[in-house]
């Protein structure tokens, strides 16, 4: 399995949408709320368009990395 970089979620939320016919369809068929996925395309919250790649069955993992020369 090959991961994707996060620019993808609106595309991939966006997929689901059109598969389902509406944001409502999506989110009673996933059991999620619309207002999540209505901020998961417009880029609103973050933990809002997690919940909705959940339910979509992706796995969001966050990862930091230090700056060159910032940390010993």
């Amino acid at each position: 399995m090959t991961d994707l970089p996060i620019a993808e979620a609106k595309s991939i939320v966006a997929d689901a949408i059109e598969m389902a016919g509406s944001q409502h369809a999506l989110a009673r068929l996933r059991g999620i709320a619309q207002s999540d996925i209505s901020q998961a395309v417009n880029n609103g919250r973050t933990d809002a368009r997690n919940r909705v790649l959940n339910a979509l069955g992706y796995a969001v993992i966050e990862t930091i990395r230090p700056m060159k020369g910032q940390n010993r």
